[in-house]
Order: structure tokens, then C-alpha cells, then sequence
């Protein structure tokens, strides 16, 4: 599964919250529709992030407190 990093509320530093989402089949390099707790990536914003080792964490290691629990724990079960 091809993990994509958007941003809720990235005009608003203090209120970022990080989620997953899948890549569009279309448009692999963004975002699907949905995140994987279930809210519209229309208004988020895609972040650059990937990781480059096995076993590495979906998020960026900076944005760890920021990450989505019910998309953290959608990640672990997929």
C-alpha cells in the first residue's frame, strides 16, 4: 500500500493533526479521497515524507504528537 502524509489545518501550525491516506489509482502521487479514519483530503495538504527504511513509521518523526490516532491504528491493522 502506497502511504501518502496529509495535513489538517496546515494554515494553522498549531492545530496540524497528521493522517494517511492511500494514493489516488489515478494520480499516484496524491492523495485518495479519503483518509484512513474516514475524513475528505480535499482541503489537506499532501507532505513530502516518505520512509526510507523497513519498519519505519508512517509519519514524519517531527509530527509524531501531531499523527491521527484512528488513522495510527488503521495503519497498524492494514
Amino acid at each position: 500500500m502506497n502511504v501518502i502524509v496529509v495535513l489538517e489545518n496546515p494554515r494553522s501550525p498549531d492545530l496540524v493533526v497528521v493522517h494517511a491516506a492511500t494514493s489516488d489509482p489515478d494520480l499516484p502521487s496524491s492523495p485518495g479521497p479519503v483518509t484512513a479514519c474516514g475524513l475528505d483530503t480535499a482541503e489537506m495538504v499532501r507532505n513530502s515524507w516518505q520512509p526510507t527504511e523497513p519498519g519505519q513509521h508512517w509519519w514524519p518523526p517531527e509530527l509524531r504528537s501531531r499523527t491521527c490516532p484512528r488513522c495510527d491504528q488503521a495503519m497498524r491493522t492494514a
